[in-house]
């Protein structure tokens, strides 16, 4: 069997400051990186092209889920057997990429979830709490995943009802695809997050909570 290609997407919103050394770090460990510039307003897309990353930039803003869609759609169309998601603020540590991918590659998973030490807000202890009695999976909403691309293929898309990156491996499970855990380490950053300050991103996932219980 020949080598499986790995694909990293990483969605990105005005992350000048921090993109060009999260190329570095994943390109390392991948064959190709596709960036989703979901409308930045600084230079996150001309610093991935000379980082050497694909980039594919919204005109406006779409948010997380359409640019992870967006990613894993052309992932798909380039080959990939693999796709990892990856953030792009830094938060990410690309030296736990093996320990991500490896499970895939041994056949031992279908789809590996980062397990992150603390949680930043209230709304995703409840998010986890939920992940877990509804997927045994304890941390649902970390962005540093892999998938075979066979499951994505399968379910036929990445989201559809804005669960912040989460309907995929729930369908997954649901589906019976194996799912396996791994600890990955995590960096504070010191810029605004990607989904606000506190109180609207406790909202945003309350919602994806609500969305994932009645129609995930």
């Amino acid at each position: 069997m020949g080598k499986q290609k790995i694909i990293a997407v990483i969605p990105a919103l005005n992350e000048e400051k921090t993109i060009s050394e999260v190329i570095r770090g994943v390109k390392k460990y991948v064959d190709e990186i596709i960036l989703i510039d979901d409308a930045s307003i600084d230079k996150t897309a001309i610093i991935a092209r000379e980082e050497g990353a694909v980039v594919f930039s919204h005109k406006q803003n779409q948010g997380y889920a359409k640019s992870i869609n967006d990613g894993f759609a052309s992932a798909a169309e380039r080959g990939a057997k693999i796709v990892l998601t990856f953030d792009g603020d830094g938060q990410h540590n690309a030296e736990d990429i093996p320990g991500i991918i490896n499970p895939i590659l041994s056949k031992k998973a279908d789809v590996v979830v980062g397990k992150r030490p603390y949680h930043a807000r209230v709304a995703e202890y409840l998010f986890a709490f939920m992940g877990k009695i509804k997927a045994n999976i304890d941390d649902p909403l970390c962005g540093f995943k892999a998938y075979h691309m066979d499951v994505y293929k399968d379910i036929g898309y990445f989201d559809r009802i804005s669960s912040v990156g989460t309907q995929l491996i729930f369908n997954a499970k649901k589906r019976g695809y194996r799912i396996v855990q791994k600890d990955i380490m995590l960096s504070k950053r010191n810029d605004m997050p990607r989904f606000g300050k506190k109180f609207i991103a406790n909202w945003k996932i309350l919602k994806a909570l609500f969305q994932i219980l009645c129609r995930g």
